[in-house]
């Protein structure tokens, strides 16, 4: 959360690890290691890390803003997509997925189109503003 929380747009997060660390109550160790984990995974792309801030690209079918194009960070990094196995999470492996396709990426845009460009929009609780 504290990564896409940062999102603005196409542009990647500033992320500064001390300081988000501290904000999360973490060590930057800590924090570096859970980054390096999601990068690996592919849910993350790091492009850049001098003194402590990285630049973070978050793979768009974790999340994205609305108004945003999905396409454009998963053709930047060659994000796989992440889709939800029939049976949800009583599925065997509840999640599938696919390795980058251009192809697959346009046709989740063309289905989804109104939910990327029109996404619903929760407010925060007042006590979590």
């Amino acid at each position: 959360m504290i990564i896409y929380t940062g999102l603005k747009g196409d542009l990647p997060v500033q992320l500064h690890f001390a300081a988000k660390a501290e904000e999360a109550g973490v060590s930057a160790e800590h924090l570096r290691a859970e980054v390096a984990w999601l990068v690996e995974h592919e849910f993350l792309a790091l492009d850049g890390h001098v003194e402590g801030v990285a630049r973070v690209w978050v793979n768009s079918s974790v999340a994205f803003l609305p108004g945003t194009d999905p396409r454009v960070a998963a053709a930047r990094h060659r994000f796989p997509y992440f889709d939800i196995a029939k049976g949800g999470m009583s599925a065997e492996e509840p999640v599938i997925i696919h390795p980058y396709e251009r192809e697959l990426w346009e046709a989740v845009y063309v289905a989804q189109q109104d939910f990327f460009e029109n996404p619903p929009v929760f407010k925060r609780c007042p006590a979590h503003a």
